[in-house]
Protein backbone atom coordinates (compact mmCIF):
# COMPACT_ATOMS: atom_id res chain seq x y z
CA UNK A 1 0.00 0.00 0.00
CA UNK A 2 1.48 3.10 -0.91
CA UNK A 3 1.77 5.64 2.14
CA UNK A 4 0.56 9.22 1.82
CA UNK A 5 -0.09 12.40 3.75
CA UNK A 6 -3.54 13.19 3.28
CA UNK A 7 -4.38 14.69 6.89
CA UNK A 8 -2.38 17.97 7.42
CA UNK A 9 -4.45 18.78 9.93
CA UNK A 10 -4.86 16.54 12.25
CA UNK A 11 -0.75 16.51 12.06
CA UNK A 12 -1.41 20.26 12.93
CA UNK A 13 -4.18 19.28 15.89
CA UNK A 14 -1.55 16.86 17.50
CA UNK A 15 1.23 19.37 17.34
CA UNK A 16 -1.01 21.36 19.65
CA UNK A 17 -0.97 18.83 22.36
CA UNK A 18 0.96 20.16 25.12
CA UNK A 19 4.34 17.74 25.36
CA UNK A 20 3.57 16.97 21.74
CA UNK A 21 6.95 18.15 19.14
CA UNK A 22 6.05 17.20 16.07
CA UNK A 23 3.93 15.38 14.32
CA UNK A 24 3.92 12.46 11.22
CA UNK A 25 0.46 11.21 10.05
CA UNK A 26 0.56 8.41 6.72
CA UNK A 27 -2.34 7.26 5.34
CA UNK A 28 -3.84 5.16 2.61
CA UNK A 29 -5.03 6.66 -0.45
CA UNK A 30 -8.91 6.84 1.42
CA UNK A 31 -7.15 9.34 3.64
CA UNK A 32 -7.54 7.04 6.48
CA UNK A 33 -4.31 6.83 8.93
CA UNK A 34 -1.96 4.20 8.92
CA UNK A 35 1.01 5.18 10.64
CA UNK A 36 0.93 7.92 13.39
CA UNK A 37 4.50 8.93 13.98
CA UNK A 38 5.01 11.31 16.91
CA UNK A 39 7.65 12.82 18.62
CA UNK A 40 7.51 13.83 22.30
CA UNK A 41 8.75 15.00 25.63
CA UNK A 42 9.68 13.41 28.43
CA UNK A 43 6.64 14.27 31.01
CA UNK A 44 4.35 11.80 29.80
CA UNK A 45 4.53 8.41 29.90
CA UNK A 46 4.16 6.98 25.91
CA UNK A 47 1.21 5.06 26.60
CA UNK A 48 -0.46 8.71 27.48
CA UNK A 49 0.67 9.98 24.64
CA UNK A 50 -1.09 7.56 22.41
CA UNK A 51 -4.07 8.11 24.23
CA UNK A 52 -3.88 11.45 23.55
CA UNK A 53 -3.38 10.97 19.94
CA UNK A 54 -6.62 8.31 19.86
CA UNK A 55 -8.76 11.17 21.73
CA UNK A 56 -7.74 14.27 19.28
CA UNK A 57 -8.54 11.61 16.30
CA UNK A 58 -11.70 10.79 17.57
CA UNK A 59 -12.87 14.09 18.86
CA UNK A 60 -11.85 16.45 16.72
CA UNK A 61 -11.59 13.98 12.98
CA UNK A 62 -13.77 11.41 13.84
CA UNK A 63 -11.03 8.78 13.35
CA UNK A 64 -10.88 5.89 15.29
CA UNK A 65 -7.11 5.16 15.72
CA UNK A 66 -6.10 1.49 16.94
CA UNK A 67 -2.88 2.23 19.60
CA UNK A 68 -0.41 -0.30 17.34
CA UNK A 69 -0.32 1.98 14.58
CA UNK A 70 0.92 4.65 17.27
CA UNK A 71 4.86 5.34 17.18
CA UNK A 72 5.91 7.42 20.19
CA UNK A 73 9.73 9.11 20.40
CA UNK A 74 10.72 10.80 23.89
CA UNK A 75 13.56 13.23 23.99
CA UNK A 76 14.04 14.52 27.47
CA UNK A 77 12.44 17.73 28.14
CA UNK A 78 15.53 19.55 29.16
CA UNK A 79 17.91 17.70 26.90
CA UNK A 80 20.75 20.00 25.57
CA UNK A 81 20.25 18.99 21.99
CA UNK A 82 18.80 16.64 19.61
CA UNK A 83 20.37 13.36 20.02
CA UNK A 84 20.97 13.54 24.01
CA UNK A 85 20.17 9.95 25.47
CA UNK A 86 20.81 11.51 29.20
CA UNK A 87 17.05 9.44 30.06
CA UNK A 88 18.44 6.30 29.82
CA UNK A 89 20.52 6.31 32.50
CA UNK A 90 21.16 9.17 35.23
CA UNK A 91 24.60 8.01 36.60
CA UNK A 92 27.40 9.93 35.17
CA UNK A 93 29.30 8.75 32.09
CA UNK A 94 33.44 8.77 31.54
CA UNK A 95 33.62 10.74 28.06
CA UNK A 96 37.54 9.59 28.14
CA UNK A 97 35.85 5.53 27.64
CA UNK A 98 36.18 4.78 23.87
CA UNK A 99 33.18 4.74 21.82
CA UNK A 100 32.30 3.67 18.19
CA UNK A 101 32.51 5.56 15.31
CA UNK A 102 31.59 6.04 12.06
CA UNK A 103 34.43 5.23 9.37
CA UNK A 104 32.39 3.94 6.07
CA UNK A 105 29.00 3.71 4.94
CA UNK A 106 28.07 1.70 1.30
CA UNK A 107 24.73 1.43 0.01
CA UNK A 108 24.40 -0.11 -3.01
CA UNK A 109 21.47 -1.98 -5.22
CA UNK A 110 21.54 -5.63 -5.99
CA UNK A 111 18.85 -7.72 -7.61
CA UNK A 112 16.30 -5.28 -6.96
CA UNK A 113 17.20 -4.79 -3.35
CA UNK A 114 19.12 -2.19 -1.22
CA UNK A 115 22.43 -3.64 0.15
CA UNK A 116 24.09 -1.38 3.00
CA UNK A 117 27.75 -2.02 4.65
CA UNK A 118 28.50 -0.17 7.48
CA UNK A 119 32.15 -0.22 9.10
CA UNK A 120 32.58 1.32 12.37
CA UNK A 121 36.23 1.81 14.24
CA UNK A 122 36.92 1.28 18.23
CA UNK A 123 40.04 1.42 20.20
CA UNK A 124 41.79 0.50 16.63
CA UNK A 125 39.49 -2.35 15.89
CA UNK A 126 37.66 -2.09 13.19
CA UNK A 127 33.90 -4.07 12.80
CA UNK A 128 31.56 -4.41 9.77
CA UNK A 129 27.68 -4.67 9.67
CA UNK A 130 25.35 -5.87 6.81
CA UNK A 131 21.81 -5.64 5.58
CA UNK A 132 19.48 -5.55 2.68
CA UNK A 133 15.56 -4.94 1.97
CA UNK A 134 13.56 -3.69 -0.33
CA UNK A 135 14.74 -0.91 -2.66
CA UNK A 136 12.85 2.27 -1.87
CA UNK A 137 13.35 5.21 0.01
CA UNK A 138 10.65 4.59 2.66
CA UNK A 139 12.76 1.41 3.66
CA UNK A 140 16.33 2.61 3.25
CA UNK A 141 16.75 4.39 7.13
CA UNK A 142 15.67 1.14 8.96
CA UNK A 143 18.11 -0.64 6.33
CA UNK A 144 20.87 1.96 6.85
CA UNK A 145 20.08 1.34 10.96
CA UNK A 146 19.98 -2.53 10.57
CA UNK A 147 23.34 -2.34 8.82
CA UNK A 148 24.60 -0.13 12.26
CA UNK A 149 23.28 -2.37 14.99
CA UNK A 150 24.66 -5.46 13.04
CA UNK A 151 28.31 -4.12 12.78
CA UNK A 152 27.60 -3.35 16.80
CA UNK A 153 26.28 -6.75 17.92
CA UNK A 154 29.55 -8.36 18.89
CA UNK A 155 30.10 -4.96 21.23
CA UNK A 156 26.75 -5.08 22.66
CA UNK A 157 27.04 -8.68 23.37
CA UNK A 158 23.02 -9.49 23.79
CA UNK A 159 20.42 -9.94 20.81
CA UNK A 160 19.50 -6.35 19.45
CA UNK A 161 17.04 -5.52 16.56
CA UNK A 162 15.91 -2.07 15.20
CA UNK A 163 12.03 -0.95 15.92
CA UNK A 164 12.22 2.11 14.22
CA UNK A 165 14.42 4.27 12.00
CA UNK A 166 12.97 7.03 9.74
CA UNK A 167 13.76 10.62 9.20
CA UNK A 168 11.19 13.54 10.68
CA UNK A 169 10.94 16.86 10.28
CA UNK A 170 10.96 18.78 13.66
CA UNK A 171 10.78 22.16 14.22
CA UNK A 172 12.04 22.83 10.47
CA UNK A 173 15.36 21.06 10.33
CA UNK A 174 15.47 16.97 9.58
CA UNK A 175 16.05 14.70 12.27
CA UNK A 176 16.92 10.71 12.21
CA UNK A 177 14.78 9.18 14.81
CA UNK A 178 15.79 5.22 15.41
CA UNK A 179 14.61 3.16 18.19
CA UNK A 180 16.33 -0.57 19.24
CA UNK A 181 15.08 -3.25 21.00
CA UNK A 182 17.40 -5.46 23.15
CA UNK A 183 16.96 -8.45 25.24
CA UNK A 184 18.79 -8.51 28.08
CA UNK A 185 18.92 -11.55 30.13
CA UNK A 186 16.69 -11.85 32.45
CA UNK A 187 14.99 -8.54 32.40
CA UNK A 188 13.07 -8.69 29.54
CA UNK A 189 13.59 -5.99 26.10
CA UNK A 190 15.04 -2.27 26.85
CA UNK A 191 13.66 0.47 24.15
CA UNK A 192 16.45 2.53 23.28
CA UNK A 193 16.34 5.66 21.69
CA UNK A 194 18.86 7.77 19.57
CA UNK A 195 18.57 10.76 16.96
CA UNK A 196 21.01 12.77 14.97
CA UNK A 197 20.60 15.66 13.03
CA UNK A 198 20.54 15.84 9.13
CA UNK A 199 23.83 17.64 8.22
CA UNK A 200 25.24 15.80 5.20
CA UNK A 201 23.38 12.53 4.06
CA UNK A 202 20.56 11.30 5.34
CA UNK A 203 23.05 8.11 5.69
CA UNK A 204 25.37 9.01 8.15
CA UNK A 205 22.60 10.70 10.52
CA UNK A 206 20.89 7.33 10.53
CA UNK A 207 23.70 5.47 11.48
CA UNK A 208 25.26 8.37 13.91
CA UNK A 209 21.22 7.98 15.25
CA UNK A 210 21.79 4.12 15.98
CA UNK A 211 24.89 5.04 17.52
CA UNK A 212 23.44 7.76 19.90
CA UNK A 213 20.92 5.15 21.37
CA UNK A 214 23.51 2.40 21.69
CA UNK A 215 26.45 4.85 23.25
CA UNK A 216 25.77 4.80 27.11
CA UNK A 217 25.07 1.15 27.16
CA UNK A 218 28.55 0.60 25.95
CA UNK A 219 30.18 2.89 28.31
CA UNK A 220 29.17 -0.03 30.75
Amino acid sequence: MTALRLLPEFEAALRAVPGIREASVRTGPDAHPIEVHVVAGGLKPAKQVVRDVQSVAMAQFDLDIDHRIVSVVQIPDDALEIGDTSDVREDPVDEALPRPALTSITVTKADGDTVVDVSLAIAGAVFTGHASGPSGALHRPRIIASATLSALTELLGIPAQVESSQILDVANRDVALTTLILTIPRLGDQVLCGSALVRGDEEDAVARSVLAAVNRRLAG
